[in-house]
């Protein structure tokens, strides 16, 4: 069996449409395409592989925030703003 199906929302019989609007909380248009993808599910890494995934993260982030230079709280305030709501905008 797949774990990945395409359609368009033309293509829909109605309770299928029914079905993905409620998943989705909105109706959908006809232009759209919906995607399907099944999953197993995992485990999470464990504690420790966690813990070493936050340090290289700090440790990369500390690197980059050394090359900026002199950049005021101001400047990096706007700087985080724009990457938090360009984040936003990808997950929304």
């Amino acid at each position: 069996m797949p774990d990945h199906s395409i359609q368009r929302a033309s293509d829909l019989a109605g309770d299928e449409r029914l079905i993905v609007e409620r998943w989705l909380g909105r109706a959908i248009s006809n232009e759209e395409t919906i995607s399907i993808n099944a999953y197993r599910s995992h485990a999470g890494p464990d504690s420790l592989i966690q813990q070493r995934l936050r340090q290289d993260i700090v440790g990369q982030a500390r690197e980059i925030g050394s090359r900026a230079g002199d950049v005021s709280d101001r400047e990096l305030d706007e700087i985080l703003g724009e990457a938090f709501d360009n984040a936003r905008g990808l997950l929304g």
